[in-house]
Order: C-alpha cells, then sequence, then structure tokens
C-alpha cells in the first residue's frame, strides 16, 4: 500500500498579516499562537485534519506568506494509520484547503498558485511480529550509513516487559538535505496515542521530501499538477534504485564476511563461530550454503554442521535482545523490495545457486 500522509503547503498573497491574522483568530478561536518574530506568527491548530497555520510577513514586497501543515489521511479518518492512495480524495483535501486559505485573505486563489513546502510519500506493509524483520531493519540502517553521511539519524527501540528484552521499532534517515527516510512500527507509534488500537505489526516507510528534492523531480510543486501516481513512480525510478542497490550491497558484503570467517573451520569452534558472527548472518539459508559449499568434509559430516547451525540460531535468537529472527528473511527482503522500497527484485538462496539477486528497472 502506498499514499500520502502529511504535507505542508505555502503560497504569498497580497493581503496584508494584520487581516489575515484576524481571519485566524476568527475560523479558529482556540487556536494557541506562538509569535515567532515581530513579522511571523504561528498558530497551532489540531483542528480536524490542519495541524498549524503559520505567517510570514514579506515587507520588501508587501507579501504575506501562508503555510498550511496538515494531514491527507485525517481529513477523512481521526488517525493516519493509512496513508491516503485516492486521487479524488486527495483533490477534495485540496480544495478544502483552498476553501481555507480564501477565507483568509481578502481575494480569490487557485490551486495553481499553491505549492507544496514539504510532503509525505508513505509505503506499508501488515505483518506479523515487526521484531522479526528485526536484520532487515538493521541492515537497512547500516547500508544507508555506509553510502550517506549521517545527517540526521535515529534508532528506535522498545522493551518487552514480559520477556524482559528489547525489539526494534525503526529508525529515521536523513541521506541529504531535503530527502528523509523514516522506517518504523505504524502500529506501535498508533497505539501509544490513538482510541483505534491496530491488531498486528504495519511496516511503515516514509520519504519526507521538501520543496528543493520535489522541484528537482519535477520541475514544478505546484500542488494541482503532482499525483500520488507521480509521486510513486518518480520514487520507484529514482529513490527505490539508489536503496534497493545499496541492501543487496549490505547483504552481499555480509556473505563476503562469512566466507572469511568459516575458512577452514573446525568442528569444535563451530559453536563460537556462529554466536560470534550474528550480526552477519542476515538469515539462516545464507549460512547453510556457505557451509556446504566451502567445507571438504564428507556429506553426512555437512549434514552434521547444517542441522547444528540451526540449532545454534534457534537458541541464539530465543535468547536475543533486541529480538530477531535468523529464518526466512530472504523472504521477507523479497517482500520489503516490492511493497516497502518499491524495487522489482527475486531474491534466492540455496546450496546450488547461492544468494542470488534478480532486479529489474
Amino acid at each position: 500500500m502506498y499514499g500520502l500522509d502529511r504535507a505542508c503547503i505555502y503560497i504569498d498573497v497580497q493581503t496584508d498579516i494584520l487581516y489575515v491574522r484576524e481571519r485566524v483568530k476568527i475560523i479558529f478561536p482556540h487556536s494557541f499562537s506562538e509569535s515567532l518574530s515581530n513579522h511571523t506568527n504561528n498558530y497551532k491548530i489540531d483542528k480536524k485534519n490542519i495541524n498549524y497555520i503559520k505567517l510570514e510577513e514579506k515587507k520588501i514586497k508587501r507579501l504575506t506568506t501562508i503555510k498550511i501543515d496538515f494531514s491527507y489521511p485525517r481529513f477523512f479518518d481521526d488517525d493516519n494509520i493509512y496513508p491516503l492512495s485516492n486521487e479524488t480524495k486527495k483533490i477534495i483535501v485540496e480544495n478544502n484547503l483552498i476553501k481555507l486559505i480564501n477565507s483568509l485573505i481578502d481575494y480569490e486563489i487557485t490551486a495553481e498558485a499553491v505549492r507544496y513546502e514539504y510532503l509525505e510519500f508513505t509505503t506499508q506493509e501488515v505483518v506479523g511480529n515487526f521484531y522479526k524483520f528485526h536484520n532487515i531493519v538493521s541492515y537497512f540502517f547500516k547500508a544507508l550509513t555506509r553510502k550517506y553521511d549521517d545527517l540526521d539519524k535515529v534508532q528506535y527501540y522498545n522493551f518487552n516487559q514480559n520477556e524482559n528484552k528489547f525489539y526494534t521499532t525503526g529508525f529515521s534517515f536523513q541521506p541529504m538535505s531535503g530527502w528523509k527516510i523514516k522506517l518504523y512500527s505504524k502500529g506501535h507509534e498508533n497505539n501509544k496515542k490513538n482510541a483505534r488500537k491496530v491488531k498486528g505489526a504495519i511496516l511503515r516507510l516514509e520519504h519526507r521530501l521538501t520543496k528543493k528534492i520535489i522541484k528537482n523531480y519535477f520541475e514544478f510543486n505546484s500542488i494541482k499538477y503532482i499525483t500520488i501516481e507521480n509521486i510513486k513512480d518518480c520514487i520507484q525510478n529514482t529513490i527505490s534504485q539508489t536503496l534497493g542497490q545499496i541492501l543487496i550491497d549490505e547483504v552481499e558484503k555480509s556473505v563476503e564476511v562469512l566466507k572469511e570467517k568459516f575458512i577452514n573451520f573446525r568442528c569444535q569452534d563451530l559453536d563460537s563461530l556462529v554466536r560470534d558472527n550474528l550480526e552477519w548472518i542476515f538469515d539462516y539459508k545464507i549460512l547453510d550454503d556457505i557451509v556446504t559449499s566451502s567445507s571438504t568434509k564428507c556429506y553426512r559430516q555437512i549434514v552434521f554442521y547444517r542441522s547444528k547451525i540451526k540449532d545454534i540460531l534457534n537458541h541464539s535468537q530465543q535468547r536475543a535482545s533486541p529480538q530477531r529472527d535468523f529464518f526466512s528473511n530472504i523472504e521477507r527482503l523479497e517482500l520489503f523490495f516490492a511493497n516497502l522500497i518499491l524495487f522489482n527484485c527475486k531474491v534466492k538462496c540455496d546450496t546450488k545457486k547461492h544468494l542470488a539477486f534478480f532486479c529489474k528497472k
């Protein structure tokens, strides 16, 4: 599933800021006003889908900039569990914003004149237990850190009191100015502060794109001419390709590390070798293939190694904190590529064909 979540629009109007201030107070009498300076006001609205309205006076040009921060899905629902994916509903939300702007000024404007300050494009998938995606979340974070200088990164964790363990709930990362990524458990976030609770886990990936990035990709940033499908296609053809490749590179790097670690290993060292290199083991199938392919022992001995590795990983994940799963991550990665990153790539791993990625543009 993909669509729009939060956004901010702006427009320069030829109406005096004093007039606009009074109109805001009349329309939103319970709004909280924060004066950032003599020429700037920030009104916290928190009514329906409007978060805040910001006014900036441009004295030289005799203009007033109006910025409205809002939620697309909360125009129709009480929460934003699901992003807005319907083009007709997008237009309805934006027409309502145009109506609001026209009620704040002393003449009428149209949608062509309204621009995006930023928008959040979201992909998400309902999954089983969020902790089972720990390895993918972890590898994705490492891949981004290896590729980009971190301008602003935060990792999120929570604590399960019943199991006495931590578990990953996501991260935020800013690869470059104007583009920020947030991968997290939408269910955990929603259930903390909303009456409508989510059963099961929702894995969500958000792209926050500012006007600089939007202009680079679309050559303009008018809300009227940018559709949800435009945004999806643009991200799929540009950002998705980059993200997919750096995640592939990270998984392949871990394979090379494991190959070096498990060269000519001794049977008595297998237990400690596996436990010491858990951070590099993306999936049991990968290590199973490496040991099977590189060992010079007889078939019976190799079967014993494979069984022992499976037992060690099962035992390790039962005790691990943060919680994780070393099995079925190949299948989860394929789902993550297709439904979260929007990257067309099949992933296979076995002892005959080894680890292989089959990607299409």
